[in-house]
């Protein structure tokens, strides 16, 4: 099936530091993959906020003293199936296991190494509206790999992305995914709205997959 897929991405590796290189891909998903990611992000964004965790109350980086390092809201995505393939999201994590993106993550040796023999992913989408944000932490995988969605024209100012160990700033953008070694640390901007929504949905959506070895037991 990935054969017949015209990808139409633009891509940056960033090699300038080599101590912390990852990859920035514009236009992630095609135009249709785009449609229905939207239709499924609009899915989750009608339930209520009172139901709907926040990362304060979930598995998520904390200070020493507990305090949580995150504010948005979170959709454990992969808890919502129990077949990956009806989900438009997570059916698109096909893209990752291409030989086209394969050789894109080989620039970011060694690191990538640890990508390439990866053998299992979990998802997560995060949501931020007002004052969220995410303060700098590291991942606990192998690779995070970051999808920014957001609505145009955008309503809001910061959700930027930063990657604090080398000091570089990555602007939020429609469909721009982003993929570094989890070791790197990171964080979000806070959020800032210019205009006030009338809805849910306006805010900063990131789809985040995470990979990892899973342990092979015999």
């Amino acid at each position: 099936m990935t054969d017949t897929i015209k990808q139409y991405w633009d891509v940056k590796i960033n090699k300038d530091d080599p101590v912390y290189p990852f990859v920035v891909v514009d236009n992630w998903y095609t135009p249709n993959e785009e449609k229905a990611v939207w239709k499924e992000l609009d899915f989750f964004s009608t339930t209520p906020k009172d139901q709907t965790d926040r990362a304060e109350n979930t598995i998520v980086a904390r200070d020493f003293d507990g305090s949580p390092k995150s504010k948005a809201y979170r959709f454990y995505i992969d808890d919502f199936y129990n077949k990956r393939e009806i989900s438009p999201i997570l059916n698109c994590t096909y893209k990752q296991k291409t030989p086209e993106f394969h050789n894109i993550i080989t620039e970011c040796m060694p690191y990538a190494r640890s990508f390439l023999t990866s053998n299992s992913d979990n998802s997560l989408i995060s949501y931020y509206e007002e004052k969220d944000h995410y303060r700098p932490h590291h991942d606990t995988s192998l690779w995070t790999c970051l999808i920014w969605m957001v609505k145009e024209p955008k309503l809001f100012d910061g959700g930027d992305f930063i990657l604090d160990d080398p000091k570089i700033k990555i602007n939020l953008k429609n469909n721009r995914m982003i993929m570094f070694p989890c070791c790197f640390l990171h964080s979000v901007t806070p959020i800032k709205f210019h205009t006030k929504p009338q809805e849910t949905g306006y805010g900063k959506y990131t789809i985040t997959h995470f990979y990892y070895n899973k342990p092979i037991t015999f």
